[in-house]
Formats: structure tokens, sequence, C-alpha cells
């Protein structure tokens, strides 16, 4: 859609415009920056996540194989308490990968697009608005 700046009649009106325009272009610019950092950071944890998953499920097939070959008792239940403790490990990062997962990070990157594509509307916009400034 084409903005159309003859709307404005007066310097006052085009110095309302720019107030707004410059608003939200500033707010626009920090929910970027923030969902940029977030990203970021959604994006490390979502690999770290999984990273842990692995470890976590490769130390309880390790501590059960260690398990099947045990005869002490006192050893037994030892290695059955640790391998309870991974377990609840795991629960605790698959709940954790609910929030943090790849298509939470996709979505991210798409409103950070959405957001991006706006500065430049924005910007057109409040050159628009200057330009009709200067005709008064």
């Amino acid at each position: 859609m084409e903005i159309n700046t003859s709307l404005l009649s007066t310097v006052a009106e085009c110095d309302s415009a720019l107030d707004i325009l410059n608003a939200e272009k500033t707010r626009l610019q920090r929910r970027l920056r923030n969902l940029g950092e977030a990203l970021e950071s959604r994006s490390a944890t979502t690999v770290e996540v999984g990273e842990g998953i692995t470890s976590v499920q490769a130390v309880i097939a390790g501590y059960e194989a260690a398990l099947q070959v045990m005869t002490d008792d006192k050893a037994r239940r030892d290695m059955e308490l640790k391998i309870a403790r991974e377990e609840a490990k795991l629960i605790a990062l698959q709940n954790r990968q609910a929030s943090y997962n790849v298509v939470s990070v996709l979505e991210d990157q798409v409103d950070h697009s959405q957001l991006e594509a706006q500065v430049p509307v924005l910007d057109d916009a409040i050159g628009k608005v200057e330009l009709q400034k200067t005709s008064f």
C-alpha cells in the first residue's frame, strides 16, 4: 500500500506523525534487539538440551549394563539409585525440550524476519512525512 502523505496539511500534523512514527520505529528496534538476543539464547539452549538428553541416555545405558553384571546387593542398590537420579535428569531435560526445540527456534526466526521487514516501511514513511513537511 502506498503511503499518502498528502493527507497531512500542516507542519503540526507532520510533527505529530513524525513523533508517532519515530516512537514506533524505536519500539520496533527494541523488539528486534530483544528477539535477536532471545533467538541466540534459544538456539544455544536447544542444542545444549539435545546434547544433554543424549548424554544422560548414554549414562543410563551404561549404568543399566553395569547393573546386569553386579552381584553385591549394596552395590546393586547404589547403582539403582544412580539410575533413578539419571532418569529424573532425563525427564527434566525432556520437559525442558518442550520449550527449547527447533520448531520454537524457527518460529522466533520467522517473527524476527517479519519485524525486520517493517523497518524499511517505517523509514520510508518517515522520509515521506519529512518531505511533506518541507513543502509548507
